[in-house]
């Protein structure tokens, strides 16, 4: 795959303090093979060599950016694949599809920070990224700090962990004109909101409950309206399928 180097985030149409959503893949290892982990994540960029990340505690992506710090952050104009990383929970149900390895590709890269981090290991300079495919744009990070802070929002006060990311390396590897359209912004706002419902079904909030899920079958009969776009369609048909299972 042919790709075009940056060093500025800012090339790839980034603005600071906006807030972004991107998949977010981060890895575990086992028995020397690399595991990868992809969720939809929001960022926002600092400056040019840094971003800030905050993943909800008991989720791969944080127990990953905890033990080896490293962490790619793809740009992906397919909002199926935002369904398919964002509501996976194998321990309810195989019938809910996961994100496949089929999905990755990998990323060779060397930097002084991530011999850091791998100071144990053999030919630590050098390490196999993970990433996604479809990516039209990647940036690679290095976890170097982090703090607890509360956040408010419909689901109650919460503790979370706010990473702050050092750039490694920003690649992109096409041209992205992508606007996503108002059925696909939806379904965007649909998968964040299956998310929330997980969290209140498991604090067993009904009220709660029953205005999330008033929200999304509000959001499906939007996108239904919308017409006939096909990613927007199969991530619907996935979070209903989530959602179901959520409920057995």
């Amino acid at each position: 795959m042919s790709s075009t180097f940056q060093t500025n985030p800012k090339s790839i149409g980034l603005k600071e303090d906006y807030l972004y959503e991107v998949l977010a893949t981060t890895f575990s290892i086992n028995d020397n093979n690399i595991i990868p982990n992809t969720a939809c994540m929001g960022i926002r960029l600092i400056d040019n060599s840094s971003i800030k990340l905050r993943p909800y505690p008991n989720t791969s992506t944080y127990e990953n950016l905890r033990s080896n710090k490293l962490i790619t952050l793809n740009f992906v104009d397919d909002i199926y694949l935002y369904a398919l990383a964002s509501l996976k929970d194998l321990k309810r149900s195989k019938n809910i599809k996961i994100f496949p390895e089929e999905f990755y590709d990998y990323y060779k890269i060397k930097n002084k920070k991530i011999k850091e981090v791998f100071t144990n290991h053999s030919n630590s300079e050098m390490v196999s990224l993970p990433y996604i495919k479809k990516a039209w744009a990647m940036i690679a990070c290095v976890a170097m700090g982090e703090e607890q802070i509360v956040k408010n929002d419909d689901l109650g006060e919460l503790r979370v962990i706010e990473f702050t990311l050092s750039i490694l390396s920003c690649d992109k590897f096409k041209e992205s004109f992508k606007i996503f359209n108002r059925a696909e912004n939806i379904a965007l706002e649909t998968i964040i909101l299956a998310t929330k419902l997980k969290v209140a079904e498991e604090k067993k909030d009904k009220a709660l409950v029953q205005k999330i899920e008033q929200k999304i079958e509000e959001s499906f009969a939007e996108i239904q309206r919308f017409g006939k776009n096909l990613s927007a369609l199969k991530a619907v048909e996935h979070v209903k399928d989530y959602i179901k299972n959520l409920k057995d």
